[in-house]
């Protein structure tokens, strides 16, 4: 967080010049314009390519690459949509929310509440995740009842919180970069001197096919087993590309890029019109650096999972091994390992670092979107308190992070070690799909909606994207809402009590849809009218 930064929107209404990569029909130029799609790639490439592709290759085969590359192709739509509104008006789609049907502001201050709710949890998970791999690691795996890891973890929320106040990061994540670029070229000839079945991998990005779990699973991992199938395959659709909230924090990253009409004063209806009537635009020619930007990104993610889920299948699918709150990342070293004990040193460097840019960027992306619902209610006091802004919602991340890596580490502290192994310890995962299954599903149907609703009635027509993306804009809304609440429903332990029953999960997002609504006919009065 770097205090002397302007984040203020520049009053010009003239488009920056356009970059010569953008003009060039060499794709080899194109890669230059991969910036925030990258650090979209790498919060996601920690949780979702680490753990939960090597997990689904072991529960489910090589046809659970069908479900990663589907829903990675929806989520790029989604994120190509919300960057398109940006680039083309120089609006955020969060100050666009403020206009939907009802009351003024309460899908922004809906989305302010959960984000304040769910981010920390986010970071929690990722903490004591990398809590989990450090304790492997250190030998203390089985200290204090097997509750280590979390005080492992709020180590790392601490460090994180002097790195975030310090801007410290910046030489950290040069080598985070260069080294998670030798972990992927290490296990990308891993898998190829492993010899998988080619065939397999690539008919299981073809094949919908989602059989039931292993029967091994039944005798070994009890709790997997009692998880139904369709929960466990909505947790990848959270996970797989990112959430919601990352995308809208992509969007607000492109203002410090200055891509199209991001970072200037909003145009004119009348320029937009022009812009509408020539298709040779500069404004329209910007359009193509998101939509590479998010290419590469989200290539690179189906590239990372296509290698993990094969470490699932080939390697510890065989051994009836699977990453769970026990071991969520030493396990997947053994793609590497297969080859030589030297690349050892090399994953577990990979791996920590990548955990670690993954928490950071969890912290950032809520600082990002903080930032931005307070700018759409009130964006000269946003613009003046950013700072402080900011430090307050990194305060609260990292504090609402610390209690609940310490009321992990109280339940399972206090829970029986039964056959050597503490069941208290998939609270890490109970946890965490409820707090999934908005950000990174519902959310996602929300804001294709608002991709769609945004098109139909903020920009002209011939700048609106032809009838097949917006039927694509609904398709994945029908997509993710379906999954959502069906994973909301679905994600019920009847013996678990009133916190893991399917009521508690819905009943929480209903009650903050009426403490927005409410919260929002309060302060009617301070809130902006409607966007010109």
């Amino acid at each position: 967080m770097d205090k002397k930064q302007n984040f203020q929107v520049s009053h010009s209404t003239e488009l920056p010049d356009l970059p010569k990569a953008l003009l060039s029909p060499n794709p080899l130029r194109w890669i230059t314009l991969f910036g925030p799609g990258a650090i979209v790639a790498s919060v996601t490439i920690g949780t979702g390519e680490l753990i939960f592709s090597t997990r689904g290759g072991v529960l489910f085969g090589y046809n659970i690459l069908f479900l990663f590359l589907f829903i990675s192709l929806l989520k790029w739509i989604l994120v190509f949509g919300t960057s398109k509104h940006l680039l083309l008006t120089g609006i955020h789609p969060f100050r666009r929310m403020m206009d939907l049907p009802g009351p003024h502001g309460w899908l922004p201050m809906m989305l302010l509440i959960m984000i304040c709710l769910t981010q920390p949890i986010w970071m929690s998970f990722h903490s004591s995740t990398l809590g989990n791999f450090i304790a492997l690691l250190t030998g203390t795996s089985h200290n204090l009842n097997g509750a280590a890891q979390f005080l492992w973890g709020i180590l790392l929320v601490l460090l994180i919180m002097v790195l975030t106040l310090s801007g410290g990061y910046n030489v950290m994540e040069r080598i985070q970069i260069v080294l998670i670029f030798c972990l992927m070229t290490a296990a990308i000839v891993s898998l190829i001197m492993y010899k998988p079945d080619y065939f397999a991998l690539i008919k299981g990005f073809i094949m919908p096919v989602f059989g039931d779990y292993p029967d091994w699973i039944q005798h070994k991992y009890e709790k997997v087993w009692n998880t139904p199938k369709w929960v466990e395959l909505t947790t990848y659709v959270g996970v797989i590309g990112g959430a919601g909230f990352d995308y809208m924090a992509y969007s607000t990253w492109l203002r410090d890029k200055r891509w199209g009409y991001a970072g200037c004063a909003p145009p004119s209806d009348q320029e937009l019109n022009l812009i509408a009537d020539d298709p040779h635009h500069p404004a329209r020619v910007w359009l193509k650096a998101p939509f590479i930007d998010c290419g590469i990104s989200f290539l690179l993610i189906v590239l990372f999972s296509a290698v993990f889920v094969t470490s699932g299948v080939e390697l510890l699918g065989p051994r009836q091994e699977i990453p769970d709150s026990e071991n969520m990342l030493g396990q997947q070293s053994q793609i590497l390992t297969e080859v030589h004990q030297w690349l050892y040193p090399l994953y577990v460097v990979g791996a920590i670092l990548t955990m670690f840019g993954t928490l950071y960027g969890t912290i950032e992306i809520g600082l990002a979107i903080v930032t931005e619902i307070l700018r759409s209610f009130q964006q000269e006091w946003t613009n003046v308190n950013r700072y402080r802004v900011q430090r307050a919602m990194l305060i609260w991340q990292v504090s609402f992070a610390i209690v609940v890596n310490l009321a992990m580490f109280a339940v399972v502290f206090g829970t029986e070690t039964v056959g050597g192994l503490n069941p208290a310890k998939e609270i890490i995962l109970l946890v965490l799909r409820p707090v999934n299954l908005f950000t990174g599903v519902l959310a996602c149907g929300i804001f294709c909606l608002t991709n769609l609703w945004m098109e139909v009635t903020c920009i002209p027509r011939k700048l609106q994207s032809p009838p097949w993306m917006q039927g694509m804009y609904v398709f994945a809304a029908i997509v993710f809402l379906t999954l959502g609440l069906k994973g909301y429903w679905d994600n019920h332990d009847p013996n678990g009590g009133f916190l893991q029953s399917r009521w508690f999960s819905i009943g929480g997002i209903i009650g903050v849809v009426i403490v927005s609504t409410v919260t929002v006919k309060f302060f009617s009065r301070l809130l902006p009218c409607k966007t010109e």
